[in-house]
């Protein structure tokens, strides 16, 4: 199937890249069906999270693990229900990131991760009970 994105025209995808996100993301409910798109060449971050039915609909991702090697978040029992979540399927962590006009001070956050369940393509975000901040820089400050 042709999807059109923002970012990059029209984009050919198959059905079963579709990630269903029951909940929506975070102010944006209305908007369930996604697919990741990895320009810079497969599993290489940052990827986009495009909406697959509103081209003007995409959020920058980035892994957590790159920003905070232990990263560690529990999914809570709402979270895990709305994917189906069980121990043994493979999910993926992602972290949506805020670009500005000056790239430099992007940030990612961490605070609220987008969880992605591989074995039935379903996603869900959801807030952490860990202490991670909403805003953690992507590139480290230049001291002076």
């Amino acid at each position: 199937m042709i999807i059109i994105t923002r970012d990059f025209s029209e984009v050919e995808i198959s059905e079963n890249q579709v990630i269903d996100f029951p909940a929506g993301i975070f102010a944006f409910e209305d908007n369930r069906e996604f697919v990741l798109l990895s320009p810079l060449g497969d599993d290489v971050y940052p990827m986009w999270l495009q909406s697959v039915t509103n081209p003007d609909l995409c959020f920058i991702v980035f892994n957590p693990f790159e920003f905070v090697p232990d990263y560690s978040v529990i999914l809570d029992k709402e979270a895990a229900e709305i994917i189906n979540y069980a121990e043994n399927d493979e999910i993926m962590y992602l972290s949506i990131a805020v670009i500005p006009e000056e790239y430099k001070d992007s940030t990612v956050n961490l605070k609220s991760p987008v969880i992605i369940n591989f074995s039935n393509n379903k996603a869900v975000q959801f807030i952490a009970n860990e202490n991670y901040p909403l805003k953690h820089p992507v590139f480290l400050k230049e001291e002076s």
